[in-house]
């Protein structure tokens, strides 16, 4: 199921994650993390990672690693990764493509009123 990991980094995450990773200095990479969320379905994370675990999926964008580990790998699916300025402030954006009918969804776009 591991292969069903489709991942999209822009040019403008991309950079700002080599700066993050030179900052934090050694091998470190990102970790792209998924959780059971509310009934819209899961939420995305990021995370700083050292290394590898076992199991886990490691995709390389131009020099950036990316880590997934198993559970997530399985509902993943085809994911965007972008930086930008948002009503909450600046950060990164996850995106799934597809979610909900269209492709401009960050983390799900749920609005089911379950407080999620």
């Amino acid at each position: 199921m591991m292969e069903n990991v489709q991942l999209r980094v822009t040019d403008r995450a991309l950079e700002k994650m080599k700066e993050v990773l030179r900052e934090v200095g050694g091998e470190a990479g990102i970790r792209i993390f998924v959780t059971e969320g509310c009934c819209c379905g899961p939420q995305y994370g990021l995370a700083i990672e050292d290394s590898e675990y076992e199991g886990d999926r490691v995709v390389n964008v131009d020099g950036v690693k990316f880590y997934i580990d198993s559970f997530s790998a399985e509902r993943i699916g085809e994911i965007e990764l972008d930086y930008g300025v948002t009503s909450f402030g600046e950060g990164f954006l996850i995106r799934r493509i597809g979610a909900h009918g269209d492709d401009d969804h960050a983390g799900g776009g749920c609005s089911c009123g379950c407080g999620h």
